[in-house]
């Protein structure tokens, strides 16, 4: 017979038992509580570190737009984007054992220097270190050298990507100031810092952890850098413009990136960008996508493709006729501008600056003021003695260091066409002879006494002129150039008629064409003018311009009918590629009749340098097109000293014996299409001292150019023969030398 124990479980055991599950239980409790307590406090007040690992489940993806096209009138492309790979490093993720690898492979896909990849890396490597033993508290943390220029810009002017899991694609780098200032020759501080004991913000400290290379890659080399593996090489898509259109537009179309944001591609930036797209998606705690909600995807919107006055084919023909003049008249460059004066449309615009061996720089004096404030003793004066006839060729076009460094941006970042003023000499008669002709002070059958050719004013100025006649009617002094004839009538009006007339053609103001630098020119005040002043502007001295302003006052001659008279706005888009186009603005400055009758007259200053070019050359004869214009000479000014100097004693303001010689015509003469001017910059001393009669007149070195030009040009745009009369009866009307100017 069993016993009552045998049966279960003592009462004991049992007891034993409810306690321990008391106690698990408790225990359960408590650590849950615990854990609700460490939960609650980690998301209130995390600690720094989890703060900096913490990231959001949401990932936002760029999406690049297209930057809009740039091409001439026509629709030839001219600028064009395709995409490319910038290849970023992080530093932290780069293995000790691959370092070298790594360098080596890099340069090679950036067909850079070992070395100079090899320093950049090395010195964010050891940068990094620095940091790591600030941050750990070491007492004597090491030291390391500046970074050259280029690594302060692209390393640490970057804002550096901290977060490791963030695609570098999506991240837009910022360029900070650079923490120290930099020599640009040797790439070292110029006031140098303590880079171990310098303090910083606890950012600061946080190690690099993107190191981007500027070249950029195709995806044949990204594919090839892929394969390999390396740790810590990832890949940024980016933006590459080609300039499709090449040298013959490079100067018009600009840059944009990080090396420069000049020319058109700079003006039109805002209508070229577009805008970015992006796609947001939800990923796992491996940074994985995991799906996409409904409306998280935008589309880019890419930039509005733009169209160009400029025209690719006249620009050319202008590069060809330019460099053809330039070296015929062996001169120190040239500019050519066309425009098409019904529309305001800019279609060429050339710049060529001619490297000329054995030009000499000026001789300017030392500024006393300038050595005094310098502490410098003022030495003796050295009379100024122009040089003989021939002797000296100076340099009369402003030296750029960007052309010496970078001469494929030179022309880029100046346009000589709009930002170098010159004296436009006699092409400057047209404007004053026709609004002393609309005012009746003059008719065009009036005879003028122009003193043989020699002439002194009342106030004791000397003037000659080119072709010496007893007298000339009105219409003769505009033909042949005649500086008394011009001194004299314009006496006819008062200063500030003269002044006004000036500004009214838009001189001493930018055309507005939105071109970057362009100058102003300079007109004299009315205050300054003087009775020299009034004889200075009637022959086309003291007043400077740019090639561009000419062109657009010129073009109040070659406007037909209701518009004959008026300025137009000129324009570097061309007409109808605007949402907002509107015809051009008519700006009078002369009665259309008056225009008109400017532009005949004009006709035969044009007869006369195409017999002059003929008799010159006699292949170039059989011109299709009847042209009207005016040539120009004048010597050119000194302008302003460089720092500390300052213009010989004696000299006369001018570079003697140095000139720029110009022509500006329209055509064809029964309907313009074109206005057209060139400026040869320093014609060569041997057609300045040619005998027996001087070469360097705006006829004999710029009026082949436009002449030239003008056939081309007109026979490409289509523009109809000229209907052509008696020539020789046009030549015995106007009785004019073809040594004019």
């Amino acid at each position: 017979m069993s016993s009552a124990a045998d049966s279960g479980p003592s009462v004991g055991a049992l007891v034993r038992a409810d306690r321990i599950g008391a106690i698990a239980a408790w225990v359960i409790s408590l650590l849950l509580v615990v854990m609700l307590v460490r939960v609650v406090q980690l998301q209130v007040a995390p600690s720094d570190r989890l703060v900096e690992q913490r990231q959001a489940r949401v990932t936002t993806r760029t999406d690049l737009p297209s930057r809009g096209d740039i091409m001439d009138r026509r629709g030839r492309l001219l600028a064009a984007t395709r995409f490319g790979w910038r290849i970023c490093l992080d530093p932290v993720n780069l293995k000790p054992e691959h370092i070298d690898t790594t360098i080596v492979t890099l340069a090679n896909a950036l067909a850079r220097p070992e070395e100079e990849v090899g320093e950049r890396v090395m010195w964010v490597l050891e940068e990094n270190a620095r940091r790591a033993e600030v941050l750990a508290g070491a007492s004597n943390p090491r030291e390391v050298k500046p970074p050259p220029a280029t690594l302060l810009l692209e390393a640490i002017g970057f804002q550096p990507r901290t977060n490791p899991d963030e695609p570098m694609a999506q991240r837009e780098p910022e360029l900070a100031e650079p923490p120290v200032d930099i020599d640009p020759e040797t790439g070292l501080e110029s006031s140098p810092i303590d880079f171990a004991n310098m303090p910083a913000p606890p950012d600061i400290l946080k190690p690099i952890r993107y190191l981007p290379f500027r070249e950029i890659i195709d995806d044949g080399v990204k594919a090839s850098l892929q394969r390999l593996k390396i740790a810590g090489v990832q890949f940024e898509p980016q933006q590459v413009r080609e300039q499709v259109g090449g040298d013959t537009v490079a100067a018009l179309v600009g840059k944009v990136g990080v090396e420069a944001n000049i020319g058109m591609e700079a003006k039109l930036n805002d209508r070229l960008t577009g805008t970015p797209g992006s796609v947001k998606y939800v990923r796992d705690a491996m940074g994985r996508p995991l799906f996409i909600e409904p409306g998280q995807v935008k589309l880019p919107v890419h930039g509005e493709d733009v169209r160009l006055s400029i025209d690719f084919e006249l620009q050319s023909m202008g590069l060809e006729e330019l460099q053809r003049g330039i070296e015929e008249s062996n001169a120190a460059g040239g500019r050519l501008v066309a425009i098409d004066p019904r529309t305001g449309e800019i279609l060429t615009m050339c710049d060529i600056v001619r490297d000329v061996p054995n030009l000499k720089e000026y001789p300017w004096e030392d500024d006393p003021k300038a050595l005094k404030a310098a502490g410098k003793q003022v030495g003796p004066k050295t009379p100024y003695m122009a040089p003989r006839p021939g002797a000296a060729r100076y340099r009369t076009i402003r030296t750029d260091e960007v052309r010496t460094k970078h001469p494929e941006l030179a022309a880029m970042l100046r346009n000589r066409c709009v930002e170098d003023i010159y004296e436009p000499g006699s092409t400057f008669k047209p404007f004053i002879w026709s609004t002393i002709t609309e005012l009746g002070l003059a008719r065009i059958e009036e005879v003028i006494d122009t003193e043989s050719g020699r002439w002194i004013t009342y106030y004791g100025r000397k003037l000659n002129d080119v072709t010496k006649r007893d007298v000339m009617t009105w219409a003769e002094v505009l033909v042949n150039s005649s500086n008394i004839g011009m001194a004299k009538v314009v006496e006819r009006l008062t200063h500030k008629q003269v002044h006004d007339l000036v500004r009214r053609f838009g001189f001493g103001k930018p055309t507005g064409v939105g071109v970057s630098g362009e100058a102003s020119g300079i007109v004299t005040t009315l205050k300054d003018w003087t009775i020299y002043s009034q004889t200075s502007y009637a022959i086309g001295h003291e007043v400077a311009v740019t090639p561009l302003q000419m062109a657009r006052a010129f073009s109040a001659f070659a406007r037909t009918g209701d518009l004959a008279g008026t300025l137009p706005d000129l324009r570097l888009t061309a007409v109808g590629s605007e949402q907002d186009d509107v015809p051009t603005l008519l700006y009078r400055v002369l009665p259309a009749r008056i225009a008109e009758l400017t532009r005949k007259t004009m006709r035969g200053v044009a007869e006369n340098m195409q017999n002059s070019l003929e008799q010159l050359d006699h292949s170039q004869t059989g011109w299709k097109y009847i042209i009207f214009g005016k040539s120009g000479t004048a010597e050119i000014p000194l302008g302003k000293p460089p720092p500390g100097k300052k213009r010989p004693t004696g000299s006369t303001g001018y570079f003697d014996d140095q000139y720029n010689s110009s022509f500006i015509a329209g055509g064809p003469i029964e309907s313009p299409r074109l206005v057209v001017i060139v400026v040869i910059d320093d014609p060569g001393p041997e057609l300045v001292f040619a005998r027996p009669l001087p070469r360097h007149y705006g006829a004999k070195t710029a009026g082949p150019v436009v002449r030239r030009f003008m056939e081309r040009a007109l026979t490409y745009l289509g523009a109809p023969p000229s209907v052509q009369p008696d020539r020789k009866a046009h030549a015995d009307l106007a009785q004019a030398s073809p040594e004019s100017d």
